[in-house]
């Protein structure tokens, strides 16, 4: 019954045929533990032809190379550019000026730095919210993470997810804090902004190195938590990295491969996420707030077929 549920019933009830496709795709993936992935993204490099984006103005050619050939081969980077002070301003103020959310997305908390409510692991803003700031607009507009994604996964993507979120210091389980690796559609790809400093004790993030194929080891073939004692009995503990950095920070991951956050011990965790997708990856804000592009002048419009789903190119 539950199968109905989630494949039938959900996506009558919203009226989206992307919400089944995107879980038949996760079924798949665990079922063939990665061979489906690998089909689809063969056709969907003949069915989305990549994008003719415009040249980037803060990476040349040759760095967008280099930073997909060392993401081809160990999963991730950090961007040798960094949110400017004013971008992190803009965001950090939107933050604590506007209502977020924790599991219950019906119940609006305002967070400052100074009050900051326990009893969540981490607190959220709605993204049609964050679509409105006319910082993320640029970003996405004039920066080079639609390229960076698109030479990833080799078609054109979507703009999947754009996530702002808190974690606090929290007593309980949290899933996030245990090694994993997403199952989010066949081809994924994410960049993670440090909004605030990120070292031991304030979320320094974990990830084994050159684990982001799709087919893993049968003993870790299907997507859940695992132990880290039998990870690093397979992996060498060496392929391990720490990602910290102060405010400003650019991650760019495939989370396809193993990782996890670290405790938050004191003070507090700031992080954007954007997330681009080979499909179409309906998300709980929106099946609950219709999603409305907002019209963004200048976009290029190659660029906004990309990002589609939160924004349209206007004239001006």
């Amino acid at each position: 019954m539950s199968g109905i549920h989630n494949f039938v019933g959900e996506p009558l009830r919203h009226r989206r045929f992307d919400l089944a496709w995107y879980r038949i795709s996760q079924l798949m993936h665990d079922r063939t533990n990665g061979g489906f992935d690998a089909v689809y993204m063969q056709l969907a490099r003949l069915l989305r032809p990549k994008a003719r984006l415009p040249k980037s103005a803060q990476m040349s050619e040759q760095q967008l190379a280099d930073i997909d050939a060392h993401l081809q081969r160990d999963g991730y980077t950090i961007l040798p550019l960094r949110l400017s002070a004013d971008q992190i301003d803009a965001l950090r103020s939107f933050a604590f000026s506007t209502p977020a959310h924790g599991a219950d997305l019906t119940k609006e908390i305002l967070i400052s730095p100074d009050n900051i409510p326990r009893g969540e692991a981490r607190y959220s803003w709605w993204m049609h919210d964050l679509a409105r700031l006319p910082v993320i607009q640029r970003m996405i507009a004039d920066g080079p993470y639609c390229a960076i994604a698109q030479n990833y996964l080799g078609c054109r993507p979507t703009l999947a997810h754009i996530s702002l979120w808190l974690d606090v210091p929290f007593v309980g389980h949290f899933n996030a804090y245990l090694y994993h690796y997403d199952n989010e559609g066949p081809g994924f790809f994410k960049f993670f902004f440090f909004l605030s400093d990120v070292d031991d004790g304030t979320g320094t993030h974990l990830f084994i190195s050159a684990t982001q194929a799709h087919t893993k080891p049968k003993r870790f073939a299907r997507a859940g938590l695992y132990d880290e004692k039998a990870l690093f009995d397979l992996y060498a503990r060496e392929r391990e990295v720490a990602m910290r950095g102060p405010a400003g920070t650019i991650l760019a991951e495939d989370t396809a491969g193993f990782h996890r956050g670290t405790t938050i011990e004191r003070d507090y965790r700031l992080m954007m996420q954007i997330e681009f997708s080979a499909i179409e990856v309906p998300t709980d804000q929106e099946l609950a707030r219709k999603l409305v592009p907002v019209e963004v002048p200048g976009m290029h419009p190659s660029t906004a077929s990309i990002a589609h789903k939160y924004f349209a190119s206007s004239a001006g």
